[in-house]
């Protein structure tokens, strides 16, 4: 068989085997205690047989995993709530036509009810991504973390480094994912929540150790991507550190982080490397380096330093 047949036979097979332990009941059911399909199939009205293919299948797909007993549980709690993000690629040829995002929050767009309610579960798909991106950054005292969500990347930043205090700056109807997750990990004490647009919202200048973008500028344009880190860098303390996160353009699976990104913004994109170099570089930070992480999802760490000023600068202020 085809290369292109098999591709897409197994992405549609793995939608549908997803989509049925939604619909059936199974994933919720293993979510609460790990069951094998002899249980499942009894508990949730279905066929031995045809449990076993699914979670089989599902298996194969790192959605559950087989323990040495026979049972299955996910791989992730909460699996079953990402299922209502399945039917919004359906809008797709629409986006495409009229270049409307799906989730537009300046219109009646579908996914405007739906991303909200899923931050937490598409935060933690950033998987090992997180700790290999938190140990490339420098240990700081006052962080501002840009476009939080539901916080994948400064929670973990918190854990390692207790004396940290974070500032977490989003829009207010993505703030309550934000809370409960930084509640959840029980570091609620740790963080301030600031409401508000990323591009607009005004910042103390010459506050923040260390400024983290994760996952952001991708959102923008590369007119609005470099206006984004132009407007953050004031705030940065002397010697302080700008780390953006993102995936870059020509990696492993940056089509179809393109493709998503498509879906769901204005103009969103995935951005060559050297256009993050210009932008840091523009914005007068120093030092600048890249880290490819060695992670499932390609993706890379960039930072720039703000230099110190001088002496005779300081006094002409």
């Amino acid at each position: 068989m085809s290369t292109p047949y098999l591709n897409l036979t197994n992405a549609a097979g793995k939608v549908a085997a997803f989509s049925t332990a939604v619909r059936l009941g199974l994933l919720d059911r293993i979510d609460r205690e790990p069951a094998n399909p002899a249980e499942l199939a009894r508990t949730c009205g279905a066929t031995e047989r045809g449990v076993r293919v699914v979670l089989a299948a599902l298996a194969e797909g790192g959605f559950v995993e087989q323990l040495a007993d026979g049972r299955y549980r996910p791989v992730l709690t909460g699996l079953a709530a990402l299922h209502p993000l399945i039917p919004l690629w359906d809008h797709l040829p629409d986006a495409v036509r009229t270049g409307i995002p799906v989730y537009d929050p300046n219109s009646a767009s579908p996914g405007n009810a739906i991303y909200p309610r899923t931050m937490t579960y598409l935060a933690s798909l950033w998987g090992d991504a997180v700790d290999h991106a938190i140990s490339t950054l420098p240990a700081a005292t006052r962080i501002l973390d840009v476009g939080a969500g539901a916080e994948p990347w400064t929670i973990s930043y918190c854990r390692g480094h207790p004396k940290s205090h974070i500032t977490a700056l989003d829009l207010p109807e993505v703030l309550p994912s934000t809370r409960r997750a930084v509640s959840r990990a029980g570091l609620t004490d740790r963080y301030t929540f600031l409401p508000g647009d990323v591009l607009t919202t005004p910042l103390e200048p010459c506050t923040y150790d260390l400024i983290i973008v994760a996952q952001v500028c991708s959102l923008f344009d590369r007119s609005n991507g470099s206006a984004l880190i132009k407007r953050l860098t004031p705030a940065l303390a002397e010697e302080g550190v700008l780390a953006i996160i993102d995936t870059l353009a020509g990696a492993p699976g940056s089509a179809m982080q393109e493709l998503s990104l498509y879906l769901r913004t204005q103009a969103g994109a995935v951005h060559q490397p050297d256009a993050y170099y210009e932008w840091l570089a523009d914005a007068g930070l120093t030092d600048i380096t890249s880290t490819d992480l060695p992670t499932t999802l390609a993706i890379a760490v960039l930072t720039g330093r703000k230099p110190r000023q001088s002496a005779s600068a300081h006094d002409n202020r």
